[in-house]
């Protein structure tokens, strides 16, 4: 939300925006009594008609300063001979030289003109100081005919500049004789302001020594920090909740909403602390302004952005229409800054385009809230708020655009109290909102904290029943040699592998691949390693086992589905296999053919026909899962069956270490089989067994 910032006069232009705040909050109680104040001008003109032109005389005052609160010469137009001290004034109207040419009979007034007074500067002094409050929009500064001093940028190369208040030195020199000084400010209002803001002084000049003006200046900025008390805490709340939005998403990157929230703040943050800057230094305007527009329009495209994101919503149509409203608003400030078009017409548009993208939030918060989303009911009634007195002030800003005054009744939209420090309705609407989404970002953390504490629960649990289902030893069957090796990409992987002997001398050796992960994945394979072992006691038939399993599947695995090869070995080296979509075994390097079924848990009349094969003695049949095949390197390319089948008659850990050195993916299984003479066994390690002589 946009940040009000004031000034000493509360007239600061610090955006398109603001400083229209500012002015409109400063002259509202002179604006609410139209008739008093137009009798008063009338009464202020007809004397100040009569009378002479203020001379500030220091002896007179008995003071190292003086506050210019009287009657200056004024003239509109322009000619360099008015800045001569010898130039005679005396058929110049006079005006008072605290308030703005605007409410002495000048409003609208456009262009230059000229202020004129005399200072009898005393004896003992050699330099005096000016300080200059605001004056738009841009003036010159001449001392007995000679320049010195400017603000902005004169026609015909004029320059508009935003900023505080100013000093300039008033030199003297010692050997001079008259100790009386004309000065002089040639001061031109530009046309966009004049509408606006008062031309001329707009609070009252002082003039004194160094000491006396640095103690104004110091008293000046401890009140403007006063003033800015309600900026500074949004300020404050602002800057550090969008640290701390990013910290939180570089934590954790999957939840977007507080890279959405943080960059959110930080972009409110950004035109706050530029607002804060021209209450002590200065800007061209063009600078201000495409540092406010860009800032505000980010802020309210993240805004929209933090919104869907938390209420879980798809990128719908309101999305979309809010995202043109704020680019459609943002285009037009390369034109006026070019000057294509005017900052009035440009401000104007800017501010009134914000009513659709107002409106859209909420009636998508409404539509949210009806749903009973518990986000949305705690944000609807605080952005709410929030959007209803930022429309009321834009609603007042484009009315004075247009001529109009505003009621006395509305001073609460720029001013509720000025206790403990001045505050607005806006600001404490936006502080209420802010306070509400910080409000809902810790109830979101700590459910998630919740979530992940039930997961990490899970997990734990799917890694002890995973423990269980893996074999950490593989059985010795005489005459082969089996090793093994299980690599999970996460905490809980879906890959199973079984080697159950066989009365016959033989084995079954089964092979598999559960879609999913975690907790599901793992209940699905503790459910199918159960099947096999029972099975086993049953059938030696793979094809059978298979279909048996299948049916266990399509009853338990709500969806879900299983890749998973059956082979069964004889000890004279006879293979039978089936196949239910899983990668094929390799023999000797040479992927094996077999007659392919569907996965588990895809058809119930899924039939699985076994295919039946020899293993020599020293031949090698190597079983996988995808895992291996399916890793990919960081420039996205697959290891690949080609890689898979020149590494088919390597150990099986070298087989699964080139998948991982390559880039692992998913699970990665290997199990190797050699058929070797009687009298040599395999010794298990862990989940790796590797193939050694027995002893003699």
């Amino acid at each position: 939300m946009p940040f009000a910032v004031n000034s000493r006069s509360s007239i600061f232009r610090l955006s398109e925006t603001t400083a229209r705040c500012h002015y409109v909050g400063a002259v509202l109680p002179r604006k609410s009594i139209s008739l008093h104040a137009i009798l008063l001008a009338a009464v202020s003109l007809t004397a100040a008609t009569l009378s002479c032109a203020q001379v500030i005389d220091f002896d007179k005052e008995r003071s190292r300063i003086v506050a210019c609160h009287g009657l200056w010469r004024f003239h509109t137009g322009d000619d360099p001979g008015w800045a001569d001290p010898n130039f005679d004034d005396s058929n110049w109207p006079v005006l008072r030289s605290d308030r703005s040419w605007s409410v002495q009979g000048y409003r609208g007034y456009s262009g230059i003109a000229w202020y004129r007074f005399k200072v009898v500067v005393p004896a003992d002094l050699n330099e005096l100081l000016i300080y200059v409050p605001l004056m738009v929009t841009s003036y010159q500064l001449f001392v007995d005919g000679q320049q010195s001093g400017q603000f902005g940028g004169m026609p015909p190369h004029h320059k508009v500049i935003r900023g505080g208040n100013q000093v300039f030195p008033i030199r003297i020199e010692p050997s001079r004789s008259q100790r009386t000084l004309t000065i002089a400010f040639r001061i031109w209002q530009w046309s966009e302001d004049a509408g606006q803001t008062g031309g001329g002084p707009l609070d009252a000049i002082e003039i004194g020594d160094q000491g006396s003006i640095d103690q104004v200046r110091r008293d000046d900025h401890y009140w403007t920090f006063w003033f800015l008390a309600a900026t500074n805490v949004q300020l404050l709340i602002g800057i550090l909740s969008g640290i701390a939005g990013l910290s939180l998403f570089a934590l954790r990157p999957t939840d977007r909403e507080y890279l959405w929230f943080g960059a959110f703040e930080l972009f409110a943050a950004l035109d706050g602390l530029k607002a804060v800057w021209l209450s002590f230094y200065t800007m061209s305007l063009p600078v201000a302004q495409v540092i406010s527009n860009c800032a505000e329009a980010f802020s309210y495209a993240c805004f929209i952005a933090f919104l869907f994101r938390i209420l879980g919503s798809k990128t719908d149509r309101l999305y979309w229409v809010a995202m043109t409203a704020i680019v459609l608003q943002f285009s037009t400030t390369l034109p006026t800054v070019l000057g294509w078009v005017s900052y009035s017409d440009a401000g104007t548009a800017w501010l009134l385009g914000y009513f659709p993208y107002y409106a859209i939030i909420l009636f998508f918060l409404f539509r949210a809230a009806r749903r009973r989303r518990l986000d949305a009911l705690l944000l609807l009634v605080p952005v709410a708020l929030a959007y209803l007195t930022h429309a009321v002030l834009y609603c007042l800003l484009v009315m004075q655009d247009f001529g109009g005054k505003i009621p006395s009744y509305f001073g609460w939209v720029f001013e509720v109290s000025r206790w403990p420090f001045p505050f607005s309705a806006t600001d404490l609407a936006s502080l209420l909102m802010q306070l509400s989404i910080l409000a809902i970002l810790l109830m979101r953390f700590s459910r998630t904290r919740r979530d992940e504490q039930r997961m990490a629960t899970e997990l734990e649990a799917a890694r002890t029943v995973q423990s269980v289902l893996i074999p950490a030893e593989i059985p010795a069957i005489p005459g082969f040699a089996i090793a093994s090796i299980y690599k999970p990409a996460n905490q809980v992987g879906g890959d199973f592998f079984q080697i159950i002997p066989a009365r016959s001398g033989g084995f079954l050796a089964v092979i598999g691949d559960v879609s999913g992960k975690g907790m599901p994945a793992a209940m699905t394979v503790s459910l199918l390693v159960g099947t096999v072992r029972t099975l086993a006691h049953y059938t030696p038939n793979p094809g059978e086992i298979l279909a048996a399993m299948n049916q266990r599947m399509l009853a338990r695995s709500a969806g879900g589905f299983t890749t998973c090869l059956v082979l069964r070995a004889e000890s004279d080296g006879s293979l039978t296999v089936a196949n239910a979509g899983h990668i094929a075994p390799y023999l000797n390097g040479k992927e094996l053919p077999l007659e392919n079924g569907l996965p588990l848990g895809l058809a119930a009349d899924s039939i699985y026909i076994e295919s039946t094969f020899h293993l020599a003695e020293v031949e090698q049949l190597t079983l996988m899962t995808d895992g291996v095949v399916e890793a990919r390197s960081k420039s996205g390319e697959l290891f690949g069956f080609e890689r898979t089948r020149a590494v088919a008659t390597k150990s099986a850990e070298s087989i699964a270490q080139a998948a991982l050195d390559f880039g692992q993916e998913d699970d990665v299984t290997v199990v190797t089989l050699v058929r070797t003479p009687v009298g040599e066994e395999s010794i298990t390690h862990d989940s790796m067994t590797v193939l050694s002589p027995s002893p003699a």
